[in-house]
C-alpha cells in the first residue's frame, strides 16, 4: 500500500494533530509511532507501516510506504493520521487508512 500525503495548512488542523506536528518539528518526542497493530517506522527518506507480532515488533514486509521530499527525522502517529519531522524542517501529514485496524 501507499500513504496519501499532502501540504497542508496549519490553520485547518485540530489542536491535537498542531500539538503533534509542533513536537514533531521540534524534533523532540511526539508521541507513540505504534497504533492498534501497527507500528511507523523511518529509514532516510522513507516512512514504513509493518504490522506487529505479539510482542510489538516489526513483522514481516512494510505494508505501506511513503518517500518523503527530505531525510525524515522523527515519526509519530494517531489515529489514522502519521506526522514525519524532516531535518530540514517540512513536517509531513500522512493519511494510512489502514491503521484504523481490521
Amino acid at each position: 500500500g501507499i500513504l496519501s500525503g499532502h501540504v497542508a495548512s496549519w490553520q485547518h488542523l485540530d489542536p491535537e494533530t498542531k500539538a503533534l506536528a509542533a513536537k514533531v518539528k521540534e524534533g523532540g518526542s511526539a508521541g507513540s509511532n505504534r497504533t492498534g497493530q501497527y507500528i511507523v517506522t523511518a529509514n532516510d527518506d522513507m516512512v514504513y507501516v509493518y504490522k506487529t507480532d505479539s510482542d510489538g515488533k516489526e513483522h514481516g514486509e512494510p505494508l505501506a510506504c511513503f518517500r518523503s521530499p527530505a531525510k525524515v527525522q522523527t515519526v509519530s502517529c494517531r489515529g489514522t493520521s502519521v506526522v514525519a519531522g524532516c531535518q530540514d524542517g517540512q513536517v509531513l501529514f500522512l493519511e494510512a487508512p489502514l491503521l484504523a485496524g481490521d
